[in-house]
């Protein structure tokens, strides 16, 4: 297996066959996403099971709430945006799930359908640079700081195209949890900003005042330049990430049909 980090040190593409993984390419692509936050894998062919079969190496596949999954595999989500649509699934910096008592740890995006080269990408937030950028003073300030995650958050209006076709019905006012906004990669040592831009509604425990500007000052911090790898699809590429470790956001500049399909692992 070859590994080539990306620029920033964010990420890494790496080539190999997923169809015939082997017990030593699974521990690999786990030390790779630890490292890097998310990996990248080019011309893969999956069928959904797969998909299936080799997401399950990683861990528990975890359902997710909001929709309904792909027919005869309800483990894939369908992330899709139709020609004609302005708003796209997932439009903004976020990481998934974090409304969740146990959000998924690891995501997997594999794209079916693309519009050209150099559009639609996926842009990646590295949060082990994110924290470790930040001056000692202000890693003292949060380090025992929580935050309210909301599915009614800022990025819950770019599901509503799916969830007129396909939601399960859920109140989003439903789903809340709260979680440390630093974490703690026991594996590696590395902590990283918790933080989903998407899904966040408060810091708990202090005033509304000092909640705005502690948020407004990470929010902004979370998504420098320095901090950021642009994953450029085609057909047939496979995304792995750490929930944990990076945010990412999907650039909304395409009108061509889109479909990509989606697994998150606990």
């Amino acid at each position: 297996m070859k590994i080539n980090p990306c620029k920033n040190n964010v990420g890494a593409i790496i080539d190999t066959d997923l169809k015939n993984f082997t017990k030593e390419t699974i521990g690999l692509i786990k030390d790779s996403v630890n490292e890097y936050g998310v990996i990248f894998l080019k011309n893969q062919k999956l069928a959904p099971r797969d998909y299936i079969n080799f997401a399950k190496q990683f861990g528990q596949l975890a359902d997710y709430p909001m929709l309904k999954g792909l027919e005869n595999f309800p483990e894939i989500t369908v992330v899709e945006k139709k020609p004609g649509e302005k708003i796209m699934f997932g439009e903004g910096w976020h990481t998934d799930s974090t409304y969740t008592k146990k959000p998924p740890m690891l995501t997997m995006l594999y794209s079916v359908k693309t519009p050209p080269k150099g559009k639609g990408n996926t842009r990646f937030a590295s949060q082990y640079l994110s924290y470790e950028n930040l001056d000692e003073e202000y890693k003292n300030k949060i380090k025992d700081l929580k935050a309210e995650f909301s599915a009614d958050g800022p990025i819950s209006k770019t599901r509503n195209n799916r969830t007129a076709e396909k939601g399960t019905g859920i109140d989003p006012k439903s789903l809340k949890a709260e979680h440390n906004i630093v974490r703690l990669n026991k594996i590696n040592g590395k902590k990283s900003l918790y933080l989903s831009p998407g899904h966040v509604t408060k810091i708990i425990g202090v005033n509304l005042k000092e909640s705005s500007e502690i948020l407004d000052y990470l929010f902004k911090h979370q998504i420098k330049s320095e901090f950021i790898y642009s994953f450029e699809w085609e057909p047939n590429c496979m995304a792995i990430w750490n929930n944990h470790a990076v945010l990412h956001n999907p650039v909304n500049d395409f009108d061509e049909h889109r479909v990509m399909y989606r697994i998150t692992i606990q």
